[in-house]
Parts: structure tokens; C-alpha cells; sequence
């Protein structure tokens, strides 16, 4: 299961960022396999094309696709092998859970404590720190948000999924699930446009709502997800900027007033 699970990450990391990007599908692939499996581990642009081409070979075997790079679109064959090799992985666990081998009961907080400890460890040993990085072409407002959260010593909880989020457990909890990687992406791709400024809000909110949810209340991730949400709620007050185009998205919804009322009543 653990060869799944690796296959799967990639195949996430391939659609998330395409064939032209390989230095960000070895960078994601890196970090989301270096804290599944608790040990730092580096994989360049080159061997993730390798291991993506060694994939794509057996996944077309195991499934007898028809797929030829010359005739069809290869990122639908993409969002296939990344679907396909998803549900594999969580009927498995729901497979166990059925089984009695993985019982599904709620976690004890000392595995949450060790988890947090080991990220910290990870990602000092990392050096990552991102509170500084560039973002390019990119609305000042919704950087000036996301630093909010970048700029915290324990934004490593936040980043990315984490290994206890991969389990059945996980997935009943939480509906959808959201970090600061997917959150970056979207800004990269104009996902967030001024029209759907609230959407970023919302997204942000998501990822500290959910650990809210998931985490026991006596965990580190649990406090911080809670103060940080604090400091997003807060900052947003502040936002001239923000609070306007929340009005005019509030009023756009209201409805209109004629002279002869409300119309449509």
C-alpha cells in the first residue's frame, strides 16, 4: 500500500502543476513524501519525470488503457491515473476498517503531539522558511492575508496535508480539505479574482476550521489553528479594502427594491 500511496501523491503533484512544471512537482512531491514517511527525502525534476513515465507505463498496463501520447490529451489521463489511484488507496482503508485490522475511532492526542514535534523537527531541518518568499503578479491584499498565516513559526502544520490526514478518520471529519499549498496554487492561476475575494477568505477559514474539527483541543495544532484564525478574522476587519468588496458582494445578493416593491415578489 505504501507503493500506492507514493504513486498517488505524484499523480496529485503531476495534475496539480502539469508536465511543464517539474521542478514544483519534485519540490510537493518531496515534501508531502518526506512527511508521510517521517525522514527527509529530495527528489529532483528529473527523477520525478522518471518515476511519473514508469507510472504512466504500469498504471496503463494494470488498467489496459488505450492512452497514446500522440492521439490523446494526456492531462485527462492524468485526472484518470490520480482519481483511479486515489480511491484504491481509501478502499483499502475502508476495506480495513470493515475488516476490524484499522478500527475507526478517534485518535489519541500523544499521536498528534508526536506529529507536531516531528514536523517542527522536519521543517527546521528543512530551513523552509517561506514567510519572505516572492509572489509574483499577485494581488497585494490577498498576500498581505496569507502572510498573516506564513509569517507564523507553525505555519508547517498548515502547509500541506499531513500523514494523520490520509486516513479514513481524516476523511470522515473532513468534508473538504484545504492548506496554504493549494491556496498558493490558486493564486498562481488567478483562481482568486477580485469578483471571488471572498473565496480566498473562505479558503483560509477552511484550513483552520478543520484542524478546529480534527484536532483534539489540547493540541498545539488545535491552539494555533484557533489563534490564527483569530488574526485572519482580525486582519480582515481591518482591510479597508476587503470590507468594501464584502458589502458590495452582501448587497449584490440582496434583493432589488421597485416601485413597486421587492421585485419578484
Amino acid at each position: 500500500m505504501e507503493k500506492v500511496e507514493e504513486d498517488m501523491v505524484l499523480a496529485c503533484s503531476v495534475r496539480r502543476h502539469g508536465l511543464e512544471n517539474w521542478e514544483m512537482v519534485a519540490a510537493e512531491f518531496s515534501n508531502s513524501i518526506s512527511k508521510r514517511f517521517r525522514c527527509i527525502l529530495q527528489y529532483t525534476s528529473v527523477e520525478c519525470q522518471v518515476k511519473y513515465e514508469s507510472l504512466k507505463g504500469h498504471f496503463k498496463s494494470l488498467y489496459q488503457t488505450n492512452f497514446t501520447e500522440e492521439e490523446d490529451d494526456e492531462s485527462g489521463f492524468i485526472n484518470l491515473m490520480a482519481d483511479k489511484l486515489t480511491k484504491t488507496y481509501r478502499d483499502y482503508w475502508t476495506e480495513q476498517v470493515k475488516l476490524g485490522d484499522t478500527p475507526l475511532q478517534k485518535k489519541s492526542p500523544n499521536i498528534f503531539k508526536q506529529e507536531a514535534e516531528e514536523t517542527i523537527k522536519l521543517n527546521e531541518e528543512k530551513g523552509d522558511d517561506k514567510s519572505n518568499e516572492k509572489m509574483e503578479n499577485i494581488n497585494q491584499n490577498f498576500i498581505k492575508f496569507l502572510n498573516v498565516v506564513r509569517s507564523h513559526k507553525h505555519r508547517c502544520f498548515f502547509e500541506s496535508r499531513l500523514p494523520s490526514q490520509e486516513d479514513l478518520y481524516y476523511f470522515k471529519q473532513i468534508k473538504q480539505h484545504m492548506d496554504l499549498q493549494i491556496i498558493k496554487n490558486k493564486l498562481e492561476q488567478d483562481v482568486y479574482s477580485n469578483v471571488k475575494i471572498t473565496s480566498l477568505f473562505r479558503d483560509l477559514l477552511f484550513i483552520f476550521n478543520n484542524a478546529i474539527v480534527y484536532y483534539p483541543n489540547e493540541t498545539l495544532q488545535y491552539s494555533i489553528a484557533l489563534e490564527l484564525r483569530a488574526n485572519i478574522m482580525r486582519e480582515m476587519g481591518r482591510n479597508p479594502y476587503f470590507v468594501a468588496k464584502l458589502c458590495v458582494d452582501y448587497l449584490q445578493r440582496q434583493p432589488k427594491i421597485g416601485a413597486k416593491g421587492i421585485q419578484g415578489t
